[in-house]
């Protein structure tokens, strides 16, 4: 046998069997009427196309799909598709009519031709929320680019989601020394990474923590520069606080500077008392969505009104408490 047969043989002996690609994909939904309320009992529907991307002739698969928001706003629809041939990728599914938003007790509303699968993965998520759009009529469209970012949308007011995400960092005996909110949150834009979350650092004497509300902005507004103060609803009454600065950052080029039009990033935290986490906390209501807000402000005196869920304080007072009743291991 010569040697050029037998290495093509060990090579194919040696190398794992390619994964098949998948006939089936999961298109993923989540509809909100706004940022915080869902659209309950609402019906997704429409038809797509996958195919070999031959020009002439070629398979298709032609697959009608549909699903109904939970109480999240939430529902799965299940995709046919057409596998590809010796990869382990699949083949978009490009809408082939327009998908139909059915609210019960109404028409059905006419949305745009989505396609999924784009990236080759057999999961597509996706946001729709209630607005007008000139692509999209009365939805807004957004793909969203993985399964953190959609759930960081979807479950935003369930405490469950946040501990499962809390972080903890410890110290050198071992013992838990922070705790955060920070992987629950994902940016909404790529451009404009903009996030608030709950941090909380442990007194090593002491055992007691001390809670702030970290806020990272990104944005082109030369009059909001440097933020300074924040007005938030404490344990007894309305307060206001110092923000303390942990990082700034510009990005421009000379006519943007000129321009005043350069893209400022500030991180900012507030502190916060336990008495106000807990009265944050106690706001929670199973299957309510409620919000903590505060306004921030910058020093030309320019506002912004930001919200976390009750449900993240919630999150951050059992986990603190469960800490203090181990004795913060």
């Amino acid at each position: 046998m010569n040697n050029a047969l037998i290495l093509s043989l060990a090579i194919a002996l040696a190398s794992p069997a390619l994964a098949a690609s998948p006939s089936r994909g999961e298109a993923h939904f989540v509809l909100l009427q706004s940022r915080d309320t869902p659209f309950v009992g609402v019906t997704v529907s429409g038809t797509c196309k996958s195919d070999d991307g031959s020009f002439f002739g070629g398979q298709k698969v032609e697959s009608t799909w549909s699903c109904t928001t939970d109480a999240q706003g939430v529902c799965t629809a299940e995709i046919v598709l057409l596998p590809r041939q010796d990869s382990h990728r699949t083949n978009p599914c490009k809408g082939t009519t327009a998908t139909l938003i059915t609210e019960p007790g109404t028409p059905g509303a006419k949305s745009s031709y989505f396609t999924f699968f784009a990236n080759g993965e057999p999961h597509s998520y996706n946001l729709l929320q209630k607005g007008t759009s000139w692509k999209h009529g009365d939805y807004l469209f957004k793909s969203l680019p993985h399964k953190d970012s959609f759930d960081a949308v979807a479950f935003r007011h369930m405490p469950d989601f946040y501990q499962g995400k809390m972080a903890t960092e410890t110290d050198a005996a071992g013992r838990v020394h922070s705790v955060s909110t920070a992987p629950a949150h994902l940016p909404e834009s790529k451009d404009y990474p903009s996030t608030e979350f709950l941090r909380a650092v442990i007194d090593p004497k002491s055992g007691h923590p001390s809670v702030q509300v970290v806020v990272t902005d990104t944005y082109i507004d030369f009059s909001y520069r440097k933020w300074s103060k924040a007005t938030y609803p404490g344990a007894d009454s309305s307060r206001t606080a110092t923000l303390l600065p942990i990082r700034q950052n510009a990005i421009c080029n000379l006519r943007d500077l000129f321009e005043r039009k350069c893209t400022h990033t500030e991180t900012v935290a507030l502190d916060l008392d336990m008495e106000t986490v807990r009265q944050a906390a106690a706001l929670y209501q199973p299957g309510e969505r409620r919000n903590w807000t505060f306004v921030t402000r910058a020093e030309s005196g320019h506002e912004r009104s930001l919200s976390l869920s009750s449900a993240e304080f919630k999150a951050l007072a059992a986990t603190l408490d469960s800490l203090a009743g181990r004795g913060r291991p």
